[in-house]
């Protein structure tokens, strides 16, 4: 329905599905793919260029641009790229469009608005849902909810329900208004547990988090936002104290823009621990066994501390505080195992089979408490770091999240993106603590731990440097290649930092630091002060790596540099390692994360016969000027079996497997996209020595956009999307003579939203 509201505030009215597929593939036949079907349709009122589908596979909005209809925007969001939507009901008077409310992977927000009279908003609600929300039961043991605040009165109307103070409503009550009144919940969907804090409410489901928020002074918008647990990283509640009358629960999610959600509960009118419970069978996942060579301190006294030791955490007996947090709060699972506790001079941390707690008493009085879970999955990296001499008495373990920080500059701080624990030197065994975190943190990826890697041979060691390269390379922070032969066997004894079923692939030394790979991780060995007692064991498991670049050394710098983009948004996004020219083989280097990152156990496997055989020392530029003139600034489509030719020869950077399906030239640089990632090549500085080749694994790419030229313009645009932190949107100009752009279109659509068998 066309009218006049509508085309003055732009909003979209529904079309037939059917019609509009039918000229859709008329008009742009590279857009669908042959196997997907439009299934919802909407026309933008005030421009009827601009039009969204919802197909069988993707939300697909195209957007008109400039003058006339040459230039065209075309937006693809899968539906698994989704991590939570909203839709939010129009309000009154002249308050007439509705909402839609996209909230992707790739870190960017989608709206679509719409007339409330020519499209139903639950109807749009009801088929996100069945698009976006899990079919699978939350995995492990579920233990039941109890609640001993479960009656509420009857609402006599909308207004009273929508007005009254803030309490725990009935399950069952809720359930109904949300199936009935307004139309959001799946038929099988169950209220779980919800909340109303003066016109709103939070409702956990047996699929999602679901939050209300009522808007306007009549209370006619009404925005209902779906988070489906599976994007909970942790979560956080906290007892009311003696003079504050609120308790609090606080969720937190990788979702960009709501990674926080808050809810302030009145002290007596909820019962803390069966959202507690809730929340645990929703995000814990699987039941984890207990490692049984764990010493779990059972009978052990506390020895308390000195009042300036006090704050530093000292063993508890772990059996004990089993007992004790399943029973008095009972904040742990049925089948959850605590495997070692610590004490400060208040706080407790416990350590079970799935989470590490943090339990915060805060106020003179203790009552108030707060109970902080930090899921294994969720942990990005890990390090622990040993006591120095004298003064430094104190050992620490740091946990880096996916979770938000606070602050902006120098105000920031870590918040929940990073957990910093001390511990008592004397009495933690902190290498003991560094081995049960890594036991707990590299399970997940067990395909390579029965892989014995051989030690390949990766210095240059007839390159002797004299003179002026000799000074340089002393003076400098890079690192050079070491053999890991005899510091794999230490880390496996005399300092047992290593898993039994873990061994050192690569190691390269700087100064008194190394830089190890592992067949399960990236280690890094800070050696610290001048004693050099201080060390800090830094590891990143190679499943928290979402990215990575190797880059060469130039003709005036002297070190090559790897770098690695993490999950973690503190201090871990981008992770930059550099190392000597000359004395290691970068190429090398970057084709065995290659091998770890993008492809099988089987590929890592023939790495590891096969490595230190990989060609030249240094790598070269590709050269392409035979394509075309360095000159141009856009992008030429060039033959992709050439480049696959180049790329697994002279510099060998792709796997032996893998495959280029597609490839562009950029003046000097390149955009080649293979069957396991998109690569950058990178030309860099006069000569041209200088190379840096970035890797996004395709698993990581979420969602496209592609932009035909315009009337005025000579290039068409392609944008990927990714859930990379710091490399979340990347563009690539295409020149529109010499390549089109809806082939593109096409190839990401096959990639992306049918992808081989």
């Amino acid at each position: 329905m066309t009218t006049i509201p509508n085309i003055l505030s732009d909003n979209s009215y529904q079309i037939e599905a059917e019609e509009a597929e039918k000229k859709l593939r008329q008009k742009e036949p590279l857009v669908l793919h042959e196997s997907e079907r439009v299934l919802l349709a909407y026309k933008s009122a005030g421009d009827p260029r601009d039009k969204s589908y919802l197909t069988s596979h993707r939300i697909l909005i195209k957007d008109g641009k400039g003058i006339g209809h040459k230039r065209k925007n075309f937006e693809s969001i899968p539906y698994s790229a989704i991590q939570a939507f909203s839709v939010e009901t129009a309000g009154g008077g002249w308050d007439n469009d509705t909402e839609l409310r996209i909230y992707t992977r790739s870190n960017n927000s989608v709206y679509v608005e719409f007339g409330k009279k020519s499209v139903d908003i639950f109807a749009v609600k009801q088929f996100l849902n069945r698009k976006c929300l899990s079919d699978k039961a939350t995995q492990g043991t579920q233990d039941a909810i109890i609640s001993d605040l479960s009656s509420v009165p009857n609402a006599s109307s909308v207004a009273e329900w929508l007005s009254s103070d803030a309490k725990q409503i009935t399950p069952a009550d809720m359930e109904d208004k949300l199936k009935n009144q307004y139309p959001v919940l799946m038929p099988d969907e169950t209220v779980e547990l919800a909340y109303k804090t003066w016109r709103d409410y939070t409702v956990l489901t047996s699929r999602r988090i679901l939050i209300i928020d009522v808007k306007g002074w009549s209370g006619k918008r009404i925005d209902f936002l779906s988070i489906p647990w599976e994007n909970v990283c942790g979560y956080a509640i906290e007892t009311a104290g003696s003079w504050d009358s609120d308790s609090e629960m606080r969720i937190f999610t990788d979702c960009h823009g709501i990674q926080e959600i808050s809810q302030d509960f009145r002290k007596s009118k909820v019962n803390l621990w069966a959202i507690q419970t809730c929340l645990d069978n929703h995000v814990l996942g699987r039941d984890e066994s207990i490692l049984q060579e764990v010493d779990q301190k059972e009978g052990h006294i506390d020895p308390s501390a000195s009042w300036l030791e006090r704050g530093k955490n000292r063993p508890l007996d772990a059996v004990e505080m089993d007992r004790v947090f399943k029973s008095s709060p009972p904040i742990l699972q049925s089948s959850e195992v605590v495997e070692m506790a610590f004490k400060g001079r208040r706080d407790i941390f416990l350590f079970t089979t799935k989470r590490c707690l943090k339990i915060d008493t805060k106020g003179w009085s203790g009552k108030k408490v707060e109970y902080s879970t930090l899921p294994w999955k969720s942990v990005v990296a890990f390090a622990a770091e040993t006591a120095g001499q004298t003064l430094d008495n104190d050992s620490e373990i740091r946990l880096w999240t996916e979770m938000k920080f606070k602050g902006v500059g120098d105000d920031k701080e870590p918040y929940m993106a990073m957990w910093d624990l001390d511990f008592n030197k004397d009495l933690v065994d902190i290498i003991a603590v560094k081995q049960y975190i890594s036991k707990r943190c590299l399970h997940a990826h067990d395909a390579l731990q029965d892989l014995v890697p051989l030690h390949p041979n990766i210095s240059n060691t007839s390159d002797s440097e004299k003179g002026f390269d000799k000074f340089m390379s002393k003076m400098g922070d890079d690192q050079r290649a070491i053999d890991p032969t005899e510091l794999n066997a230490i880390l496996h004894t005399e300092i047992p930092v290593l898993l039994d079923n873990e061994n050192i692939v690569l190691a390269f030394k700087v100064g008194r630091d190394a830089t190890l790979f592992t067949n399960l991780r990236v280690m890094i060995m800070d050696v610290q002060g001048w004693s050099g007692k201080k060390v800090e064991y830094k590891s990143i498991p190679y499943k928290s790596i979402r990215g990575f670049s190797a880059e060469s050394a130039g003709s005036w710098d002297r070190d090559s540099e790897i770098k690695l983009y993490t999950r973690n948004l503190w201090d871990l996004q981008k992770l930059s390692l550099d190392f000597r020219k000359g004395k290691v083989d970068i190429v090398m280097l970057q084709k065995f994360l290659s091998s770890i990152l993008l492809g099988t156990k089987e590929d890592a496997a023939r790495y590891f016969e096969t490595s230190g055989s990989f060609g030249s020392l240094e790598p070269k530029a590709p050269d392409m000027d035979s394509f075309t003139s360095w000159l141009t600034s856009n992008s030429v489509e060039i033959d992709a079996d050439i480049v696959s030719h180049q790329l697994h020869s002279d510099p060998s950077i792709l796997l032996d497997d893998e495959r280029v399906e597609r490839a562009y030239k950029c003046g000097r640089d390149m955009f080649v996209y293979t069957t396991l990632r998109l690569l950058r090549v990178d030309v860099q500085g006069l000569s041209g020595n200088k190379v840096q080749y970035k890797s996004i694994p395709m698993k990581w790419v979420h969602s496209f956009e592609v932009e035909t030229a315009g009337h005025l313009d000579n290039d068409a645009e392609v944008y990927i999307q990714t859930s990379i932190p710091g490399m979340q949107r990347v563009q690539q100009d295409i020149l529109v003579k010499a390549g089109d752009v809806m082939q593109m279109h096409m190839y990401l659509t096959n990639k992306l939203l049918f992808p081989p068998n």
